[in-house]
Parts: structure tokens; C-alpha cells; sequence
């Protein structure tokens, strides 16, 4: 019988990842916190109290859609071509007047999004998005159904 020779003073064939793997933990440490912390700061200028008393008044106008997809300018129905010239006219104006814009909830997708085209080619740079809040809880209404009397 071939007796085996075990030989207990061996050296491994594999290497010991102990301390690599702590060389890199400690590098991994270090580089985090080397690194600088992200502060989302947006900076804002404010306006100081004093001046906005020297401020004058601006003149505001509203800009509507109905549920049928009129155009009302101040109350008054317009076209497009109307409405583009109303505004590129407002943008040579100073102090320029505030376009407060309010469609119904009704209105054309297609007309609220030429309309606002027509806004944002004329340049004008005091335009605001007016009475939100009664969009809160966006819900379609229910459409309206027509009864036959008998």
C-alpha cells in the first residue's frame, strides 16, 4: 500500500483578501468624507423693503378661455391674430402689464395650449397662471344629459 504523504506546514495557494478588503473599506471612508456635502441652496434676489414702495402700480389684464373655446380678452371675445397683436403691443409698454391667464376647466386643450403659443412667442414677461387653487382636486365634471320631454 502507497502511503500519502500529508504535509501540514503547507503554504496556501490562495491569497488572504482580509486586508485588501480593509485597505479599501478605509479608502472608501476617506473619499466620502473628503467629499464636500451638496447644499441645495437656490440663490434668490429679494427685493429690499424700501423699494417696493418706489415700484408703480402694474396694470393687469386677463386673458380667459370659455368652455367653447372662445378667447376673451379683459371680457371682451378676440381672435388669435387678434390676441398676438394685443400682446407683442404690451411688450413695448413700461412698466410692462401683468397677463393674468384663467381658462375654464372646460376649455379646449387645443385652444388653452395655442393660446399659450401665441404668449410665449410675443415675448412678454410678465404672465401669470391666475385662481389655481379652485384646480386642486382636478376632476372631469360629469357631461351634462339631455332629457326628451314626452
Amino acid at each position: 500500500m502507497a502511503a500519502t504523504l500529508s504535509v501540514p506546514d503547507a503554504p496556501l495557494a490562495e491569497m488572504n483578501t482580509t486586508p485588501l478588503i480593509d485597505v479599501l473599506l478605509v479608502l472608501l471612508i476617506m473619499f466620502i468624507m473628503s467629499v464636500p456635502v451638496a447644499a441645495n441652496i437656490t440663490p434668490v434676489d429679494l427685493p429690499s423693503p424700501d423699494t417696493a414702495a418706489a415700484r408703480p402700480i402694474q396694470a393687469q389684464n386677463t386673458l380667459s378661455i370659455t368652455p367653447v373655446g372662445t378667447i376673451l380678452w379683459n371680457g371682451n371675445a378676440v381672435s388669435e391674430a387678434t390676441l398676438a397683436v394685443t400682446l407683442a403691443s404690451l411688450v413695448h409698454l413700461r412698466p410692462e402689464p401683468l397677463v393674468r391667464f384663467q381658462p375654464n376647466a372646460q376649455a379646449p386643450y387645443g385652444t388653452s395650449a395655442r393660446v399659450l403659443h401665441i404668449v410665449k412667442q410675443s415675448g412678454i414677461a410678465s404672465f401669470a397662471f391666475s385662481e389655481n387653487e379652485r384646480y386642486g382636486q382636478f376632476t372631469k365634471a360629469a357631461p351634462v344629459r339631455q332629457t326628451l320631454a314626452r
